[in-house]
């Protein structure tokens, strides 16, 4: 069998006596067949398209070619493995959260050294339920949720969204492989409005090898903060805290430029959390590396945890 890449993504393949032209997407999500014998389009799910493939013995040998050829690249896609997901419900006001923790991903990421090690700390307190209640319910606490910049007119806030640009502080991606997932995900639901509800977010758990937990509580005493992270990942070392805001394209900016104050919050209290572990202990670095992100099917805006500390000394916070 002899298969070559070009410079377009489409994989040619002979096999036996028939020549496949298979056009494999950038998602591995779908596969165009055409055989010299039979004409055929299949529109197959990520999961499952291994198994529609006509059973014969020279197919066998091109699926198992492109199987590993996916594998390589999206280890968790192409698979039906069976993960270690932990789950636990939190009724914190008259919300309920359902906590989810893939330790099969965590554990392959690394739970011995780093902050990966503080973050199973911290994911192992919460899937325990030893965590107290009083940081979601005494109202002294405030939600980060409710946290929102002081009132500022239109042409401010592009100002200080350019100013957190220039400086570093503000990274806009719409290509970031994050907001391919999320893409990915909305095609396999067969979902045109690429706007579904939180719902959405379980199925990176057992699609991205780097997400690791969702619906995390966090709090911080210092600063009576609390929330709930929608998702964690772990990529290179560093801790990612993800929040997703869908919505339309139009409103992107405006949506995503007023939940930095939030997101910003959350990345704070994952960073007292990881710092209050044994980090020596751990071979974790001095400071934890947190850093926090907010998408949805169209971009993704990134910043530094120490961007909640950057805005509240600046009094761009509001007084809640």
């Amino acid at each position: 069998m002899l298969y070559r890449k070009v410079t377009r993504p489409i994989l040619f393949v002979t096999c036996g006596n028939s020549c496949v032209f298979i056009l494999v997407l950038s998602s591995f999500y779908e596969q165009q067949l055409e055989t010299t014998s039979q004409l055929s389009a299949l529109r197959i799910s990520r999961r499952h398209w291994v198994d529609s493939v006509p059973a014969s013995k020279s197919h066998g040998l091109l699926v198992g070619a492109l199987k590993r050829l996916a594998q390589d690249k999206y280890p968790n896609r192409m698979t039906r493995e069976k993960f270690n997901i932990v789950r636990r419900e939190f009724k914190h006001g008259k919300v309920a959260y359902n906590f989810q923790w893939n330790k099969t991903n965590h554990e392959r990421i690394g739970k011995d050294t780093g902050d990966s090690a503080c973050l199973w700390a911290h994911l192992t307190t919460i899937a325990q339920g030893k965590i107290s209640v009083e940081p979601f319910t005494n109202p002294f606490y405030i939600k980060a949720s409710s946290l929102r910049f002081k009132k500022m007119s239109s042409p401010a806030k592009i100002n200080l969204q350019r100013k957190l640009e220039r400086s570093g502080a503000l990274r806009l991606d719409a290509f970031n492989e994050i907001v391919t997932l999320i893409r990915e995900l909305h095609r396999n639901r067969n979902d045109e409005s690429y706007r579904a509800d939180h719902g959405i977010l379980a199925d990176f758990l057992t699609i991205d090898s780097k997400s690791v937990a969702i619906e995390v509580p966090v709090w911080s005493n210092p600063e009576n903060l609390s929330g709930h992270i929608d998702l964690v990942r772990v990529d290179g070392g560093v801790i990612q805290v993800c929040d997703y805001k869908p919505g339309t394209l139009e409103s992107t900016s405006r949506r995503f430029f007023d939940a930095i104050p939030q997101i910003a919050a959350y990345g704070e209290m994952m960073s007292h959390h990881l710092a209050s572990t044994l980090r020596s202990a751990l071979d974790a670095p001095l400071l934890p590396q947190v850093r926090c992100c907010i998408f949805d099917t169209h971009s993704s805006w990134h910043f530094g945890a120490e961007m909640y500390i950057t805005l509240n000394a600046s009094g761009l916070l509001a007084k809640l």
